[in-house]
């Protein structure tokens, strides 16, 4: 079977639609498998993925919003924590891993871990250190405001799978599609 497409002016319109619909589906910046792209660098939906696995059975709240937020705002927290002197390694990081997995297997609410943390996994556990580092500090509020104005002044692009990205308050909120309409429950 053959398919034509007239490049005519019924033509014209349809490969428009074509074209608008591969550009809305590709994501962020026409880079595949992206789930977010900050100031040039990528964190792809596998990374966002593994984390969310690997800590959903440890922590609670993990959702892919929550922790792709992490992952963006991580670079910004490392470089004010560790100018401040209290930057966080990855063995502390996975000690931190470590002892809520033990935790949730003593308690019965996790299986027993077989395998390591993937490294967006620890980058979120180093993440949560390294904001308890800064709110330590003698001067935390203001290294916090400074690492806010950073997160706002962010180049970042999230994949509208993900939802939409406030920078400012460090959230990404679910997309609103106005035209879906949700079903009346059933009663």
């Amino acid at each position: 079977m053959t398919v034509r497409f007239s490049a005519g002016r019924r033509g014209a319109p349809v490969l428009l639609a074509l074209g608008a619909l591969v550009v809305g589906l590709s994501g962020c910046s026409g880079q595949p498998g992206a789930a977010a792209v900050v100031d040039g660098e990528t964190i792809s939906v596998a990374e966002l993925q593994d984390a969310t696995t690997d800590l959903t059975p440890y922590l609670e709240n993990v959702t892919q919003s929550n922790v792709l937020m992490v992952l963006v705002a991580a670079p910004v927290f490392d470089r004010a924590a560790s100018a401040a002197g209290v930057g966080v390694s990855t063995q502390e990081a996975e000690a931190l891993l470590d002892q809520a997995a033990q935790a949730a297997e003593e308690a019965g609410t996790a299986p027993a871990r077989t395998t390591g943390f993937s490294a967006a996994a620890i980058e979120v556990a180093r993440f949560t250190l390294l904001q308890q580092n800064i709110q330590g500090l003698p001067d935390g509020a203001e290294v916090t405001a400074q690492v806010s104005e950073e997160l706002a002044s962010l180049d970042a692009e999230i994949n509208p799978r993900y939802g939409e990205a406030d920078l400012a308050t460090g959230s990404i909120t679910p997309a609103t599609y106005p035209w879906l309409v949700a079903a009346p429950a059933v009663g």
